[in-house]
């Protein structure tokens, strides 16, 4: 038998995966930006799950109850590093433009 969850409880289990997703995607965008014969098509579709998307990720991490990241003074030294690196990779706000 499915328990009864409530929005937040979803929210909380799988924003890191769903976010995890739009990074991907925001990622293929990009270097489909970089081929010289690029489908226009797919870069317009693409252009446009990434702005829907990014704000909705947004309304969806501001309900949570759970931080999505972990503090860094718990980390070990490897991880502290190879956090800051991926949050340097990271962009979540892009111009989908293709300007």
């Amino acid at each position: 038998m499915t328990e009864n969850l409530s929005r937040v409880d979803i929210y909380n289990e799988d924003y890191v995966d769903v976010n995890h997703a739009y990074v991907q995607i925001y990622k293929f965008y990009k270097r489909l930006l970089e081929a010289e014969d690029a489908d226009e098509e797919v870069m317009a579709v693409l252009r446009e799950i990434l702005l829907v998307f990014n704000p909705t990720l947004d309304r969806i991490k501001s309900e949570m109850t759970v931080k999505t990241r972990f503090k860094e003074e718990n980390m070990p030294d490897k991880n502290k590093k190879n956090m800051k690196e991926k949050e340097t990779q990271v962009i979540l706000h892009g111009n989908f433009t293709g300007e």
